[in-house]
């Protein structure tokens, strides 16, 4: 294992995600959301693949929704039994729907200012910001945990419909 240490880019600094200011990652190993926002840490600090999934359509959606479905199940046992630990399992799966919504629109994701980028984003649920704004705002309240299956839901059919028509349109 090659971790490497790397400071947090002003672009990803958010208290919610991030309580120091260096993250470790294995830049042979690199996942998404392990740590939160990877492949986005490494392309700020100027490292990294020469295309980055954001602008690779394709596959990574699957593997998101497929990582997101382990999760909700996960969450879902961990709601009914009002367990400990709710607030980092959603942290970390509000994290991989910012990536999902990210990377549907061609960004990397980018946590400082969120919101204005989102405004400008074609591809998102309606009323995004208030959604993601409460459910970060309240991330151990099972309505949350509603509220951000729901959006997953609703990003993965946006996306499919966005595929669907820049296919049909480039026929």
């Amino acid at each position: 294992m090659s971790d490497t240490v790397f400071p947090i880019p002003k672009e990803l600094r958010d208290p919610f995600f991030f309580s120091g200011d260096l993250v470790k990652i294995d830049e042979n190993h690199v996942k998404p959301c392990e740590p939160f926002f990877a492949y986005e840490l490494l392309y700020y600090n100027r490292r990294g693949a020469d295309s980055p999934p954001w602008l690779v359509q394709g596959s990574w959606v699957k593997d998101i929704l497929m990582e997101w479905k382990k999760d909700e199940e996960y969450l879902n046992v961990l709601f009914k039994g009002r367990s400990k630990g709710i607030s980092e399992s959603m942290r970390k799966s509000i994290a991989r729907f910012y990536v999902l919504l990210y990377w549907s629109n061609k960004h990397p994701v980018r946590l400082e200012n969120w919101q204005s980028s989102i405004e400008s984003f074609s591809v998102k649920p309606v009323n995004i910001i208030e959604r993601l704004t409460f459910i970060r705002n309240n991330p151990a309240l099972y309505h949350s945990f509603i509220q951000l299956s729901q959006l997953f839901e609703e990003q993965h059919k946006q996306y499919a419909k966005y595929q669907a028509l820049n296919q049909w349109a480039n026929k």
